[in-house]
């Protein structure tokens, strides 16, 4: 999603160059290996991006909001897709041709700085990733992925922040199983950390959270 970077300005001008998609929930946005020949800019509704490997293991790579850019690497270099991307419920975007993406840069060359940035940062996030889910202790892959989830999350009626998601859905995130997410779940119910709850993970200590994820020396 590099081209979430780009200012207000560029994003609305691809905006003006695409046509309006609508998605229902668990439509299929984008398949792997299909080709890449548009990006959509995503209006409102979440969507899943993942990649299943040949022996069917899924891993679920982020989650894209309102204002997030998907299939723009696809797009970019002309080639298939790199990952699917699921709706996770109904959602609303627009949709740009290649050729129009490609002029735009033509056209302003200070956001194509910007998305050279932004890949690079791709990587950087990329790597973190990578070292997350080599840790060894699932507490800490599960905590760092919790937190990546803070910008889709919603409050409760009382107030608190909670992310939505099934103990299932967030073992494919953090790469562990789901009795290893119900596990550290009631673990941290009982610390005061956490909670799953009607299909939410409350969060009740974030600072705690925080430190969870840098590893076990705390």
């Amino acid at each position: 999603m590099v081209l979430s970077s780009l200012g207000a300005g560029a994003l609305d001008r691809l905006r003006q160059r695409g046509h309006a998609r609508v998605y229902k929930k668990k439509d299929v946005v984008f398949r792997f290996g299909d080709p890449g020949l548009t990006l959509l800019i995503v209006s409102s509704g979440t969507a899943e991006v993942s990649v299943t490997t040949a022996l069917g293991q899924k891993s679920i790579l982020g989650v894209a909001t309102a204002g997030d850019v998907l299939g723009d690497i696809a797009c970019l270099d002309g080639g298939p897709r790199s990952a699917d991307v699921v709706a996770l419920e109904a959602m609303e975007a627009v949709e740009v041709q290649r050729g129009d993406v490609l002029q735009l840069f033509r056209e302003d060359p200070d956001s194509a700085i910007l998305v050279i940035e932004a890949l690079c940062q791709k990587a950087r996030n990329a790597s973190e990733m990578f070292e997350v889910q080599t840790m060894q202790s699932g507490q800490a892959r599960l905590a760092a992925c919790l937190l990546r989830l803070l910008p889709t999350a919603v409050q409760t009626e009382t107030g608190q922040v909670a992310v939505k998601a099934s103990q299932s859905w967030l073992g494919a995130y953090a790469g562990l199983t789901r009795e290893n997410v119900n596990r550290q779940l009631k673990a941290w119910t009982r610390d005061g950390i956490a909670r799953f709850e009607k299909g939410l993970v409350v969060i009740e200590d974030q600072a705690r959270l925080q430190e969870l994820a840098q590893g076990d020396d705390y």
